[in-house]
């Protein structure tokens, strides 16, 4: 990695990251890891809440329905969170499987298939009886089916931050909590930063802030629409059916209104045991520097009755919370240099999917901020026509 140049104002960090969620922890820790000097700015505390690296469980898979080019990227990630967990002695990742449903003629599951069958993915395909029998919380009706995955599961989000942040750490890396940049200049030299009344000089700024990109990287505002999405923790009458060994994480792709999903109990969590449930892609609009509203009444209702027909054996809602969603036209993420920036890279509108990418693009990240270019396969996340 070559030196600052010798008329770089100092002081001089070879990458700051704004942004400490999920893909900023990650690409932290790359950073960091290659030996460079970093610093990574949160403006809230690490592992906070309001953004979209919480939650407690998310899904990964691989089969991956919304462009076969995140397989790669997917299997990169899925390895990555692993290494972190083998190194850490952190429980991150839970093998359940994962199973998509839709009517037989579903472009969800062929799309799925098509993934599956181009990069190597194992999948099998289920009828309706079959998902009923063997995962016993289903209703499923005749002509619909599944496509169920063995390789896939889920995440837990907050323990992977916090683990990637303290490797960071433990590299070498800096992180300073409750530090708001207000603002960010691309410089002929790199890029200069304003940090709570102080200017901070880096040869790259690497922009991971979800919902809060639109405020420091003008140029991509119009194409980032926020969203409040809502999850509820809802007890099912037998317990014993919403266990990882008795049911995977699932998608439902419905004939009307947004997919549901969920994710089976997480035995290790240390709050409310049990299932979690969500609407993927509801439309309502969010500020994410309001004050964040509980869950009402009405969006509890919202949720409970699109489920009641694929899982008529559920009870009470036990907790329930709400996160950003922070959405591009396409809902593919945008991974590159950002418009109109020569040292200034970005992450952004992940779209609701892209948690389980985190460790694949923080890599990607912390390659071009280093090298200039990246052997992972983000091309076709590419921002647009370059300055």
């Amino acid at each position: 990695m070559a030196g600052p140049r010798a008329d770089y104002p100092p002081p001089m960090w070879d990458a700051v990251v704004v942004g400490l969620g999920g893909v900023g922890a990650f690409a932290l820790r790359a950073l960091a890891s290659r030996g460079a000097r970093v610093l990574g700015v949160e403006r809230f505390e690490p592992g906070h809440a309001r953004g979209s690296s919480h939650g407690g469980t998310r899904i990964f898979r691989h089969a991956y329905f919304e462009h076969a080019d995140y397989v790669p990227l997917l299997r990169h990630a899925t390895r990555r969170f692993g290494e972190l967990q083998d190194a850490t002695g952190v429980p991150l990742l839970e093998a359940c499987g994962t199973l998509l449903i839709g009517r037989d003629a579903c472009g969800v599951l062929a799309a799925s298939e098509d993934a599956a069958a181009r990069h190597g993915v194992e999948v099998a395909r289920v009828d309706a009886g079959e998902i009923t029998r063997r995962w016993p919380l289903f209703a499923v009706p005749e002509g619909w089916r599944g496509v169920f995955e063995p390789g896939g599961g889920f995440v837990r989000p907050e323990a992977a931050v916090r683990a990637a942040l303290d490797d960071a750490r433990r590299l070498g890396a800096e992180v300073r909590a409750n530090a708001r940049v207000a603002g960010i200049r691309d410089a002929s030299w790199g890029a200069e930063l304003e940090l709570a009344g102080e200017r901070v000089r880096a040869a790259r700024a690497v922009v991971c802030a979800g919902a809060w990109t639109a405020r420091l990287l003008r140029d991509l505002a119009p194409r980032l629409v926020v969203t409040r999405q809502v999850q509820a923790w809802i007890a099912p009458r037998d317990p014993a059916l919403a266990t990882p060994d008795r049911l995977p994480g699932w998608f439902v792709a419905r004939d009307e209104g947004p997919p549901l999903y969920g994710v089976p109990a997480d035995p290790r969590a240390a709050g409310v045991v049990a299932p979690k449930f969500a609407l993927h892609g509801r439309d309502v609009p969010a500020d994410p520097d309001a004050a964040r509203a509980p869950v009402s009444d009405a969006e509890r209702d919202e949720l409970r009755a699109a489920l009641r027909p694929w899982m008529p054996g559920l009870g009470d809602v036990l907790d329930a919370s709400s996160c950003l969603y922070t959405t591009t036209a396409t809902e593919h993420a945008i991974v590159d240099r950002a418009p109109g920036a020569e040292h200034v890279l970005v992450a952004a509108g992940l779209s609701g999917h892209g948690f389980k990418l985190t460790p694949a693009f923080g890599d990607a990240l912390s390659d071009l901020a280093l090298d200039g270019g990246t052997a992972l396969p983000v091309g076709f996340l590419a921002a647009g026509p370059k300055a």
